[in-house]
């Protein structure tokens, strides 16, 4: 963390230092004057880096400094190529370019850090609370292989939209009290991940997203089965962290025939009432409580 206050001390000085330079009359009239898209330039170069660089490392993504540097060397010869002036000489263009090249490394820098400290409590969640859920990008194969055996035998498949939702009030996460409140959300989802796995039988896929949702893929289970487990999931939750979560269904082939469409249709359930299916009873059965699937 010090480091990356030290980061952060050095961008902002240096941002403040060249904007409040070049806005000094006498300096623009004796030395030098830069020209408006350098003051453009400078900003989407310091947001840029510091939102794409930490996701991209968050994500595994591997970057280097000169890599940031290659990239902005061309985006700095686009730019002038496209706003041309023969008022600016190459003495201006090169120290505006290396003012540029200096923004982009003291931003990555940050970026960096702030990658590394999200991936090193994401670490830390996941070594709390030990889990099965897998990264839903990642698992796009398995997930297509399981609907192609669903298909290929004709067997019930379904799915479960789960999510989180956020406590009001100062009560917090039971489990969670003694933790930083910008952890709570990340030890949560890790906790919720932990009760899922330990709900859900062997067979079922468990995935998420980077939004801190969860999929249930549920091979050889109707919708009926589905709600019964997503009422268990709800109150293991509840009784664990003091949370409540959201949940939505949707099953194979009934009510889509593509991964994509039935975590849709599940999506859609989160929050809204489902129509009452209209299928045979050996796939859907009883539901009770319709609009939470």
């Amino acid at each position: 963390m010090n480091d990356l206050r030290v980061s952060i001390t050095i961008l902002v000085s240096y941002v403040i230092a060249v904007l409040g330079v070049a806005n000094i009359d006498e300096f623009q009239e004796s030395f030098i004057d830069f020209s408006p898209p350098f003051f453009v330039l400078i900003a989407i170069v310091v947001f840029s880096e510091l939102i794409l660089v930490s996701l991209l490392i968050r994500s595994g993504v591997k970057l280097r400094y000169y890599s940031v540097i290659v990239f902005w060397v061309f985006a700095y010869g686009a730019v002038w190529a496209f706003y041309s002036n023969p008022r600016i000489t190459i003495e201006v263009h090169v120290i505006q370019f290396l003012l540029i090249i200096l923004s982009a490394i003291l931003a990555y820098d940050v970026g960096k850090r702030i990658g590394e400290i999200d991936k090193t409590l994401e670490g830390l969640s996941s070594t709390a609370y030990p889990n099965r859920a897998r990264d839903i990008q990642s698992s796009r194969d398995l997930v297509a292989a399981e609907i192609t055996r669903s298909r290929r035998y004709h067997h019930p498949l379904s799915l479960l939209a789960i999510k989180l939702e956020k406590p009001k009030g100062k009560e917090g996460w039971r489990e969670l009290e003694s933790l930083a409140s910008d952890m709570y959300e990340r030890f949560a989802i890790a906790k919720v991940s932990q009760i899922l796995s330990d709900l859900a039988r062997s067979t079922d896929m468990i995935l998420y997203d980077r939004d801190g949702q969860f999929i249930l893929l549920c091979p050889e289970t109707n919708l009926s089965n589905l709600k019964v487990l997503a009422e268990r999931m709800e109150a293991a939750v509840e009784e664990s962290i003091n949370a409540k979560i959201e949940w939505g269904g949707a099953t194979f082939p009934d009510e889509a025939l593509t991964f994509e469409d039935l975590l849709q249709t599940a999506q859609k359930r989160l929050n809204s009432p489902a129509p009452t299916p209209a299928s045979s009873p050996e796939t859907i059965s009883d539901l009770s409580t319709p609009e939470k699937l």
